[in-house]
């Protein structure tokens, strides 16, 4: 369904409400209400609805009603097929008219996405809390939880540590465990994801029992521990590991 026709199903409800609610003055011995003034009263309170709408839509990401309407536009076109569920600004800073307007759109996406990472950050502290208040003796596995590992990582004291994904199998799979080991011994950060977990949290602590992942080091999220899938394409499976790769 076009633009035009989502928002012609609006007009013609609008005007029917009003036809109907001045179906008692035609009653009365007065000229009826003509039509198309009644049609044009609908299309004034429509626009004035899409234009509050509009107005709010962009004031959330900090935009102003002119960079929403062409955002729209965007959307309308090419972009919103190749792109249908990419957010305003990246949208309109991929289609930049000028070096000037790119610039806005990319500082603009850095405030909102380090305002959205802080919020994130702090539902993810009061998380690891209630879980070390709740269960304090068991390794948190990080399918439960909402932030996802960026590539890096910054510590407590504030450094930058680069963060590594490993894929593992807990049967049948030695170098696996030693080339855990090695990591844990050089104080790598890393996302640990169990192929062969079936779903099981258990079966993951007790392989990172096995091969010494300290537990605070889980709690402390240096470390996560994660269900994790194959993906031949990636050359990830049972058979194949372990693989390691960058973030």
């Amino acid at each position: 369904m076009t633009f035009m026709q989502r928002a012609a199903l609006p007009l013609a409800t609008m005007a029917m409400t009003l036809l109907g609610s001045q179906a008692y003055a035609q009653s009365i011995p007065e000229s009826r209400p003509d039509a198309s003034g009644v049609i044009q009263e609908a299309q004034r309170m429509l626009e004035s609805e899409r234009t509050r709408t509009r107005t709010e839509q962009a004031e959330i990401w900090g935009l102003t009603e002119r960079d929403w309407e062409r955002y729209e536009a965007l959307m309308e076109g090419p972009r919103g097929i190749w792109s249908p569920n990419l957010d305003p600004i990246t949208a309109l800073g991929v289609e930049a008219r000028s070096a000037e307007e790119r610039r806005r759109y990319a500082e603009l996406l850095v405030q909102v996405e380090r305002a959205r990472t802080e919020r994130e950050l702090a539902f993810q502290r009061a998380y690891d809390a209630a879980w070390q208040r709740l269960y304090p003796n068991e390794m948190p596995v990080d399918e439960f939880t909402l932030r996802p590992r960026n590539a890096f990582h910054f510590t407590d004291e504030g450094a930058l540590q680069a963060r590594l994904t490993v894929h593992v199998a807990v049967n049948d799979c030695e170098r696996c465990d030693s080339t855990v080991r090695e990591l844990l011994a050089q104080g790598t950060q890393m996302d640990i994801f169990v192929l062969d977990s079936d779903g099981d949290d258990s079966v993951i602590r007790d392989w990172a029992r096995r091969v010494g992942v300290p537990a605070d080091r889980v709690r402390a999220r240096d470390i996560t521990l994660n269900h994790g899938q194959s993906d031949p394409e990636r050359g990830i499976a049972v058979g194949s590991l372990p693989q390691v790769y960058p973030r």
